[in-house]
């Protein structure tokens, strides 16, 4: 069983056990089992109920009934067997089928691979390994995913592969690093 990360359990919500997980997109609605991992030790336990509540999902857990029991998991991952999330909805991707991806541009030049993915709160973004070192790329809409093919392949605007010190502060007289939102 190949256990991949849903989101963290972020608060206990109400009286009666709920968790609040952040950090999931979903998955939660789909399985019937999750693992609340804290350290080396693994609490398996079937999930009553998923919901997203704001921008968490509420989980109500088996063998969970009462605030304090909520308390005591906060902080926990929250796992799942990947057999059990089935096909990522369309134009959704779990981040585990992500890593380890080979990234290309779409003139076909080696980026690296995908070794990582970070939360923004806004865009998810690729962290890509290869001969230029670590680089981040927004999941944006210049970024096509080929999961068949095992690849993905990004069409970034110019200068979002340069090294990384291209656009910092104070190299050319502009804020650098800026977001685009």
């Amino acid at each position: 069983m190949a256990l991949v990360r849903l989101g963290v359990v972020s608060r206990a919500i109400g009286l009666k056990g709920w968790l609040g997980i952040g950090g999931s997109s979903g998955g939660l609605a789909r399985v019937d089992r999750v693992v609340l991992r804290r350290g080396d030790q693994d609490e398996a336990l079937d999930l009553l109920e998923a919901r997203p509540q704001g921008r968490l999902w509420a989980v109500q857990l088996a063998g969970i009934s009462d605030r304090g029991g909520a308390e005591r998991r906060v902080g926990a991952e929250v796992l799942a067997d990947r057999d059990a999330l089935g096909a990522a909805p369309a134009g959704a991707h779990y981040w585990t089928d992500l890593e380890g991806l080979a990234v290309v541009t779409a003139a076909g030049a080696v980026v690296g691979r995908v070794t990582g993915l970070l939360a923004t709160g806004g865009v998810d973004v690729l962290v890509i390994t290869g001969e230029r070192g670590e680089v981040l790329v927004p999941l944006a809409p210049y970024v096509e995913v080929d999961l068949a093919g095992g690849r993905i392949v990004v069409d970034p605007p110019a200068g979002l592969l340069d090294g990384p010190a291209a656009g910092a502060p104070g190299e050319d007289g502009g804020a650098g690093g800026g977001e685009e939102g």
